[in-house]
Formats: structure tokens, C-alpha cells, sequence
């Protein structure tokens, strides 16, 4: 019996959310996805721009290139890891400090973006 109005009450919303859908326009697109990319820069930019946004967060610190690889273990190996460590730290403080500083263009570019921008993406 639960199953069969949960099935009902489930064809309802399902149509009912199909008409709102429907009446949805292309601009009432467009603004819902311009809101939601400015909301989701804001969020990137608190999470990332910060001390510790990016080097302090192993999914999107940014490690010495693999050119530099075989410098910094030669380095470690030479008692000099101190220095190896700074300059990633320092690569990543550069960019929690770019963060910040990108938001306004990216957020001016959302705000620019046509309807056939939106839909080309």
C-alpha cells in the first residue's frame, strides 16, 4: 500500500515539475545558470583563496613539476629538502593568492555570457 501512494505522489511531482519545465524560457536558463556559476566562484574562491586553500588540500595542491623531480630528491639527498619545500609552498601561495584576484574576471564573464554561450557549453 506504501509503495503505491509513494508510486502516485511520485507520478504527480514528476508531471508537475514537467510543466514547470515547460514554461521554464530561455533566459529563466540562462539566469539559473549565471546564479549558480557566480555562487560556485564565490564558493571556489572562500575554499581556495586563502591560506592553506590550495597547499594544505592534497586534491588540488600543486606539486613541483616533473622537470624538478630529479632536482628535488638530489636536493633532499644533499641535506637541502628545506629549500625544495619552499619553493612548492611558495609556487602554492601564489596561487591562493591568484584566487581571489580571477574571481572578478570570471564572475564579469558569467555576466556577459549570451544565451548561446550557455547553451554551447
Amino acid at each position: 500500500m506504501f509503495a503505491r501512494i509513494a508510486a502516485m505522489i511520485l507520478v504527480v511531482f514528476t508531471s508537475a515539475a514537467a510543466a514547470q519545465l515547460e514554461n521554464l524560457s530561455n533566459q529563466d536558463a540562462v539566469s539559473g545558470l549565471k546564479a549558480a556559476l557566480e555562487k560556485g566562484t564565490g564558493v571556489a574562491v572562500d575554499l581556495l583563496g586563502k591560506t592553506d586553500g590550495f597547499y594544505g588540500n592534497d586534491a588540488v595542491k600543486i606539486p613541483l613539476p616533473d622537470s624538478l623531480k630529479k632536482t628535488q630528491k638530489l636536493m633532499r639527498g644533499l641535506g637541502m629538502g628545506k629549500h625544495a619545500d619552499e619553493l612548492e609552498l611558495t609556487m602554492n601561495r601564489a596561487a591562493e593568492a591568484a584566487v581571489p584576484e580571477a574571481k572578478k574576471l570570471f564572475v564579469d564573464s558569467v555576466r556577459k555570457m549570451s544565451v548561446q554561450d550557455a547553451k554551447a557549453s
